[in-house]
């Protein structure tokens, strides 16, 4: 990929010369995309992922193709967003808000509406963020888009947690769950329940944080999620110490390094890492759910 890289750069540009965006330069553009991302990082990528996002979006923009522009915008505002630059990539995100609107394109708006609340939470901006994330819900909604709607009642709880919310955050989150439930994703209802946990531990209510991860523990074994089982263990195990049982807290944590033990001699999880939607955090049991765009 290193060595033909310039005449793949070369074949894209070509590929929308004439002012064409059909199927075969669609494609060479998509997968030129997924290669360098897959083969080299976004960050070592991301000088030609804009220019290949930016042809697009030069062609779109010439022949007056709003859905094409829309998803230039997007694809330019996620290489800021995943390099550090997320005031620039909040104003592609906006800017593709209003393309997705005058192409009258669903996934577009409401792709673009969840990257702006995205990038607000990025930035600090809680409030705005939630607001977003709400907009986004009410298409989803609407559409009939249970899974989808599911995942952003997450997000805005997400965002009410950072903002000190707990009431609002622990709404949002039983109203993921029982998407979840509908939807029969028990992997997500366990990820929902030790996310609804952690805001009653942060509400100051350990006790019923402890029911509430005893029952994700469940829900994690039924999916047979080897790693977010242990996760949860270490938060029941964290939670009983502040409860003042640190004989079942020693008992968890091992049952958590047994796990652990396992997983790594039986080869990696395909998903559930614990890690939290937007930044960093300091508990085990935070699950990223963010979607993936082609």
């Amino acid at each position: 990929l290193t060595a033909r890289r310039p005449a793949l750069l070369a074949g894209a540009r070509l590929a929308v010369a004439d002012g064409e965006l059909d199927t075969l330069a669609r494609r060479l553009m998509s997968q030129l995309v997924r290669a360098m991302v897959a083969h080299f990082g976004t960050q070592a990528a991301a000088p030609d992922l804009y220019g290949i996002h930016g042809l697009v979006l030069d062609v779109a923009e010439r022949r007056g193709l709003p859905r094409e522009k829309a998803a230039a915008l997007l694809n330019l505002g996620d290489v800021d967003a995943q390099t550090g630059r997320t005031r620039a990539a909040l104003a592609r995100y906006r800017a593709a808000l209003d393309a997705g609107r005058e192409a009258n394109d669903p996934y577009a708006t409401g792709r673009a509406m969840e990257s702006v609340g995205g990038a607000h939470q990025e930035l600090g901006d809680h409030d705005r963020a939630a607001d977003w994330f709400g907009r986004a819900l009410s298409q989803r909604l609407a559409r009939g888009e249970r899974a989808e709607a599911a995942r952003l009642y997450g997000r805005i709880a997400t965002a009410h947690t950072y903002a000190g919310r707990y009431g609002e955050a622990q709404r949002n989150w039983r109203a993921a769950l029982a998407g979840y439930r509908k939807e029969g994703d028990i992997a997500a209802h366990a990820r929902a329940l030790s996310e609804l946990a952690r805001v009653q531990e942060y509400a100051g209510r350990p006790e019923e944080s402890l029911r509430t991860c005893q029952e994700a523990v469940e829900w994690a074994r039924r999916a047979e999620d080897a790693r977010l089982q242990a996760a949860l263990q270490l938060r029941l195990a964290d939670t009983l110490d502040r409860l003042g049982d640190p004989t079942a807290a020693r008992l968890h944590r091992a049952a958590a390094e047994r796990m652990l033990e396992e997983e790594a001699a039986t080869g990696p999880a395909a998903d559930g890492e614990p890690v939290e939607e937007g930044s960093a955090s300091p508990d085990a049991c935070e699950i990223r759910s963010a979607s993936k765009e082609d």
